[in-house]
């Protein structure tokens, strides 16, 4: 969810995605895109400070997307060929020392708890197993430099040089940097970004690879893309085995944006989407749907749950907000792909909390969405109804019409859901011991759910 995302995108932050060998593929995960390299980082590659053949091909290939993407090159973007265990030890080190590690391990904790991990999926371990399958090379935005994997071939390194460039021109008339950086709360403006990011790059990419044949991106149907780019994510075999919530979120901002950034450019080529990027989607639900980003339909506040109706000896371990692609991602786990769109693209508003015991023994996460008004007053909860009816179908556990539904889990967890007018709480809740039966669970959840939709 992304936007890993990770979810959430997962964590879509401070540098443009690493990028794939697979020209058709995403680069990696977008949501789990690690931090750039710091220019001060002490284990960074050396960066080519003369001409060689390196810096002369990526010269050379600057030149030719910023003719392809109608952007003028403003400045050398300076590199280095390095081997591959460099990357990923230096993009390892980055990630750890840009995000907070308790980030990292909510994430996965909050993806545990809702059940889309396995119980003993080591989160942080599964990231690094996928930058590592799909390294090829990446821009770092604050080292303005181009890093290539030395083990490529000539049309390997051509494709990951095709669209990691676009980033380097987005750098430098749209300064990447600081709006790419890791913050708190902002999951789904950064995903936004970064499929808005991504989006454009595939798409300059894709005119590259087509240019032989006189064809551009835009002129491929959307399914088409979305096809190819699926079948190259599953020629990884890492990505393959990975749980789903992983290789969606790591799929989505290519996706996304690439759906964004054809719809701009077929009504104003790429004029329409420098335009954009003026003032980016601020959400997921603007990058999704071109009226709202059009009429920068803005997202409401919603109260993060509070933790106090779980008693003392609780503490937030993890919050944020997911968006309209977070809530898709989430729902995929539960429904087809079209299903679950259909149920997200009412979002309003969302707040994602994660609690943990102050032993440490034990979790509860929960997850406060609220959707556009529609229907009938006073409620006009329509959009809240249609998206709570298709967890409670995807479940099995309740009939249409249901407010609350209990779902359990292996191991005596449970999943709960509750509508109130425009909200819908999920909460996860684990069984208070490896005894206890479900129904306690589905109680401790159900009072925590009840005063998270109370709550104004």
């Amino acid at each position: 969810m992304k936007r890993v995302a990770v979810w959430l995108s997962l964590l879509a932050l401070g540098s443009c995605s690493p990028a794939s060998v697979q020209p058709s593929a995403p680069e990696a995960p977008p949501h789990l895109a690690p931090p750039s390299p710091s220019p001060s980082a002490s284990a960074g590659p050396v960066v080519n400070p003369a001409p060689d053949a390196a810096s002369r091909r990526v010269r050379a290939m600057l030149d030719r997307v910023s003719r392809l993407r109608s952007l003028p090159v403003r400045g050398d973007v300076r590199a280095a060929t390095i081997d591959r265990a460099t990357m990923v030890a230096q993009l390892k080190q980055n990630l750890r020392e840009q995000i907070p590690a308790e980030v990292v391990h909510g994430q996965g904790e909050f993806l545990r708890a809702f059940g889309f991990l396995p119980p003993d999926y080591d989160f942080e371990a599964g990231l690094f197993r996928l930058l590592e399958g799909q390294l090829a090379g990446y821009y770092d935005p604050d080292l303005k430099a181009m890093f290539l994997m030395d083990d490529l071939s000539s049309s390997e390194a051509d494709a990951t040089l095709a669209h990691e460039l676009v980033h380097a021109l987005q750098d430098q008339h749209y300064d990447l940097a600081p709006r790419m950086r890791y913050r708190p709360d902002a999951n789904d403006a950064q995903s936004a970004l970064q499929s808005l990011a991504e989006g454009d790059a595939t798409s300059a990419m894709m005119d590259y690879l087509l240019a032989e044949q006189g064809g551009t991106a835009e002129d491929l149907p959307d399914a088409m893309m979305e096809a190819q780019i699926a079948a190259g994510v599953m020629l990884s075999p890492e990505l393959a085995s990975c749980p789903g919530i992983l290789r969606n979120s790591l799929m989505s901002p290519y996706l996304d944006g690439v759906r964004l950034v054809h719809a701009l450019r077929r009504r104003g080529g790429w004029a329409a989407v420098d335009r954009v990027w003026q003032t980016p989607p601020a959400t997921t639900e603007q990058l999704l749907h071109l009226d709202k980003l059009d009429a920068r339909e803005a997202p409401e506040a919603v109260p993060p749950p509070s933790i106090e109706p779980l008693g003392p000896g609780w503490s937030v371990a993890y919050a944020d907000v997911y968006g309209e692609q977070g809530v898709r991602l989430a729902f995929e786990e539960w429904m087809p792909r079209r299903v679950a769109a259909r149920a997200a693209q009412g979002w309003a508003g969302d707040r994602a909390v994660l609690a943990t015991s102050t032993t440490g023994t034990r979790r509860m996460a929960a997850w406060r969405i609220r959707f556009d008004p529609h229907g009938a007053p006073p409620a006009r909860s329509g959009e809240a109804r249609e998206a709570f009816d298709a967890i409670v179908a995807a479940w099995g556990d309740a009939k249409k019409g249901a407010r609350e539904v209990c779902h359990p889990l292996p191991g005596g967890t449970a999943l709960f859901a509750l509508i109130r007018d425009r909200d819908v709480a999920l909460v996860a809740a684990p069984a208070a011991t490896d005894s206890s039966p479900t129904s306690s669970s589905c109680a401790v959840a159900r009072r925590w759910a009840a005063a998270i939709v109370s709550s104004r």
